[in-house]
């Protein structure tokens, strides 16, 4: 059940469905797949279909197979009732100052529209200054200006001041919650995340969503924001987008969250 009281419709994705999506975005046929990892085509169709589930080794073999990021390998080790995998420890100091110029190149080339920046656990990295100044504007207060990087999850649950400017509240609420779970894995070995899990448990609206969100689905390609402001509504697409499948599991953490505006808003 959700808080509106009707039963979900949307359950969520099992192991099957997510072996599934990552081979056909790959390109490969259930044969190719079975001639690379040295299977049968039977057993395969099994795994999809939820019928068998696989060893621990065949689940590492397929991933290696279908080459799936690091980042994203936990949420198919959790479903298939596997223990996560610890993340991969913090970059070295040259390694994050590469990190930090493909960041500010990203930057640069969206320097015409707000764009956040968000780590493994989507808390909000790094901002540019139009992003900076539209939520100023926006929530009447610079909501990144704290020592400490806000989570993605804190900033739409929290009872002010976002949630209470958003007409449309419930269907970012549940998308926030559905990308989240996908790109973190749940992160269930993460104690920073367990840390944001804890802040935001409490919130209204969370605990019910966390454990199964009703409306939206994680792969669509944007999310609308619709603001009522004193001027009126504004409407902003959300449009997430990553560094494709980077080598380095650093990069592969790394998203980036670009607003652009729907209709006629403006951003001043």
């Amino acid at each position: 059940m959700t808080d509106t009281g009707k039963p979900s419709t949307c359950p969520p994705d099992t192991l099957g469905d997510m072996l599934r999506r990552w081979r056909r975005a790959t390109g490969l046929s259930q044969l190719d797949l079975a001639l690379d990892l040295g299977t049968s085509t039977r057993h395969l169709s099994f795994l999809e279909s939820g019928r068998a589930q696989p060893s621990e080794p065949m689940l590492s073999a397929i991933m290696q197979g279908l080459d799936i990021p690091p980042a994203e390998r936990n949420t198919l080790r959790l479903a298939a009732g596997l223990k996560p995998l610890p993340y991969a420890t913090a970059p070295e100091p040259a390694q994050r100052g590469q990190v930090r110029r493909i960041i500010e190149q990203v930057k640069a080339a969206h320097s015409g529209v707000p764009l956040l920046v968000k780590d493994r656990i989507w808390d909000i990295i790094d901002v540019n200054d139009p992003a900076r100044r539209l939520f100023a504007e926006i929530l009447g207060e610079d909501v990144f200006s704290g020592s400490e990087p806000l989570n993605v999850l804190e900033l739409v649950f929290a009872p002010a001041p976002l949630r209470r400017k958003l007409l449309n509240w419930d269907e970012v609420a549940d998308a926030t919650v559905r990308h989240v779970r996908h790109e973190t894995g749940m992160a269930a070995d993460d104690p920073a995340f367990q840390a944001v899990l804890a802040r935001v448990s409490a919130m209204p609206g969370f605990s019910e969503r966390w454990a199964r969100p009703e409306t939206g689905a994680a792969d669509h390609f944007s999310t609308r924001y619709i603001f009522d402001l004193p001027g009126g509504q504004r409407a902003f697409d959300s449009i997430l987008m990553s560094l494709g499948a980077p080598y380095e599991a650093i990069l592969s953490g790394i998203r980036f969250d670009t607003f652009h505006a729907a209709g006629q808003n403006r951003i001043q």
